[in-house]
């Protein structure tokens, strides 16, 4: 992997990015004795099981230590309260309040302060690829079957129609199409000036580019993905909004064949 000037991160390349895009995997680098020390523990105990969302705010180790990562590039994610702390903030004077919450697969997991979570009940459930209605986007960005059947590879993952539109504009125009097949150092210059010229901003994404015989065939399209991507990223980027194409079979340009195929996620 290779971390890019503005955040832009493209995957397929050797040089590591803390290892992994988890959050805890690169938590020495995340602690903080600065933090630790401005707060002091009044009381810790074991709660009830209270199912909530946060949307703001960060997760941290107890003592807030150490920094896991923020809330909302875990939005769709249902917490699950299992403790809760009271802290005495040393430069204000006032007293903070934090739940310990897991989500329901264990991956995930930290202190969050109150005030940044939501009643699960209250709160609107975000639309992933598994749960939303693909008649709109489908005429809308002209997707394929094989398209929307790439991007449900990551269940959790949120649509996003200003990605689909700079993707189809890479298959679509022979300035962009070179992003396919070029030097990832260059694609990825080039995939953030198309954002730049559609004024959609994002404070970074992975480009994903492989190509399969088969575009229908899902065993597949599933492999490329698993030879480009390592399991631990796939399972951070199901946080991510996502875009993805393949070139149907039949297709033959200057820089595209059929079985071409470019998946993007992005975060703002």
């Amino acid at each position: 992997m290779k971390k890019v000037i503005k955040g832009i991160v493209a995957l397929g390349v050797g040089v590591g990015l803390f290892g992994s895009l988890g959050t805890t995997a690169s938590a020495k680098s995340q602690y903080s004795d600065r933090r630790a020390n401005s707060v002091r523990l009044v009381w810790r105990t074991s709660m009830k099981r209270h199912a909530m969302t946060a949307t703001k705010g960060s997760r941290y180790s107890k003592h807030l230590g150490t920094w896991y990562g923020y809330n909302s590039s875990l939005s769709d994610v249902t917490w699950y309260t299992n403790a809760h702390e009271k802290l005495y903030d040393v430069a204000t004077g006032k007293y903070l309040i934090y739940y310990h919450v897991n989500s329901a697969d264990g991956q995930h997991g930290g202190w969050i302060w109150r005030s940044y979570l939501k009643s699960a009940a209250s709160t609107p459930a975000t639309l992933t690829t598994s749960t939303m209605n693909w008649a709109t986007a489908t005429k809308t960005a002209d997707l394929q079957p094989a398209d929307i059947a790439l991007m449900k590879l990551f269940p959790h993952a949120t649509y996003d129609p200003d990605l689909m539109a700079a993707v189809n504009q890479v298959f679509a125009s022979t300035d962009n199409q070179p992003i396919l097949s070029e030097e990832i150092s260059s694609a990825n210059d080039d995939f953030d000036n198309l954002l730049t010229a559609n004024n959609t901003e994002y404070s970074g994404f992975y480009l994903v580019r492989f190509h399969v015989k088969d575009p229908a065939n899902a065993a597949e399209v599933k492999q490329a993905i698993d030879d480009a991507v390592t399991a631990a990223d796939q399972a951070d980027l199901q946080r991510w909004t996502i875009a993805g194409k393949i070139a149907p079979l039949g297709t033959k340009t200057p820089y595209v064949s059929g079985g071409m195929g470019l998946l993007v996620f992005g975060t703002k």
